[in-house]
């Protein structure tokens, strides 16, 4: 007999094809990730000289504080023979203007072209047409986001969770430390597993120690932003190893905050971890079908950080461990649906997120047949 496509609690997992062909990979990159608004960074990691090149789906990009205070990211591509402007390692060379090393064409800050050498008698040639392509860009909350082709602003798209970044004042936070990986999995995979906590007894005794599994809800259970607190056990004041406190509680959190942690989703790239005395953020970029980078960055506040005996070790090595006991499920997943014979199965009430957020990647796709 045919398996049903819904299950009782109304849900099957995602098709093999949605993990595994190049055809969707290619739908994504047009439907998703150049349509919505993706984070790429904290606005801090600009540095002092408030300039940083990056890769984000395969395309040269160049962030840049201009003399206006105003964080751009442009293509790093000069107008004239698409030269590379700015490296990695040029950075801390970078003056108040931009100048391509092959021709000397040199752009503002604001990405107006400057100069133009032997250019000026070229038939045709108008300096205010060449301006570095620029890409629509948004500070929120101390992070930097872009989307390729906005049909809303980042503050409308972030608005479920601005409480979030008001209580927890995460434009005032700084980054500690960060963790980098290279995951062997779709995406997806990734958004999936964060998404519920029915793995966490069997894959991270640990934390379910510190946050029974549950003792979780959800605040945000359709759209793009998805998610909710779980409840921190009792003498439990953080998640750490020790579940001891890493930093000062923040200040502007009220009784209930201070004792849960709240984990979102946010569509398609960053996962939002808030806990009573710092932040963890997971960035994710795909890098082909089955591989995806992630970036976690810990945000504590300021004057934790300048303190002479602070150590983030402790959240640091807790989260490690649970990132990398992530890791290995999610690949042994995609291992698993790579095989012809992989079939979904049904989901339980325990993963009422994850399949929400299969809902809105598949409407974001423009498939409904679910």
């Amino acid at each position: 007999m045919e398996q049903d496509a819904r299950s009782a609690f109304g849900q099957y997992g995602l098709k093999r094809e949605y993990v595994t062909s190049t055809a969707v990979w290619e739908r994504e990159s047009s439907q998703i990730f150049q349509r919505h608004w993706v984070c790429v960074g904290r606005v801090e990691e600009l540095g002092v000289n408030g300039v940083r090149p990056f890769v984000w789906e395969g395309q040269q990009l160049l962030a840049v504080c201009g003399d206006d205070v105003i964080c751009r990211v442009f293509r790093n591509v000069c107008r004239h023979r698409g030269s590379l402007l700015v490296q990695p390692e040029e950075c801390s060379a970078v003056g108040q203007r931009l100048q391509c090393p092959y021709h000397a064409w040199t752009y503002d800050r604001k990405g107006c072209l400057r100069a133009a050498p032997n250019m000026e008698n070229v038939p045709g040639f108008e300096a205010k047409d060449l301006g570095l392509l620029e890409i629509p860009t948004a500070v929120v909350a101390g992070f930097l986001w872009i989307n390729f082709a906005p049909q809303n602003s980042a503050a409308e798209f972030l608005e479920p969770i601005a409480n979030v970044f008001a209580a927890w004042q995460l434009g005032e936070l700084v980054v500690a430390t960060e963790l980098k990986y290279v995951v062997k999995a779709n995406w997806k995979l990734l958004f999936q597993n964060y998404s519920e906590c029915y793995h966490c007894p069997t894959v991270h005794p640990a934390l379910n120690r510190l946050t029974p599994y549950l003792g979780s809800s959800n605040e945000l259970v359709s759209g793009p932003i998805l998610g909710g607190p779980m409840q921190l056990a009792a003498g439990v004041g953080t998640m750490s190893e020790d579940g001891e406190l890493v930093g000062s509680v923040i200040p502007s959190l009220d009784p209930l905050q201070k004792r849960q942690v709240s984990y979102f989703t946010v569509f398609p790239n960053v996962f939002l971890s808030v806990h009573p005395d710092y932040v963890l953020i997971h960035r994710l970029q795909r890098l082909s079908n089955r591989e995806t980078e992630v970036v976690c960055q810990f945000l504590f506040q300021k004057q934790d950080r300048e303190l002479l005996n602070f150590d983030p070790l402790r959240a640091v090595r807790f989260w490690d461990l649970t990132n990398r006991q992530d890791w290995e499920v999610c690949e042994r997943t995609q291992l698993g649906i790579e095989d012809v014979g992989y079939c979904p199965g049904p989901y339980s009430n325990l993963e009422s997120v994850v399949a929400a957020f299969d809902r809105h990647y598949l409407a974001s796709l423009g498939d409904f047949d679910f």
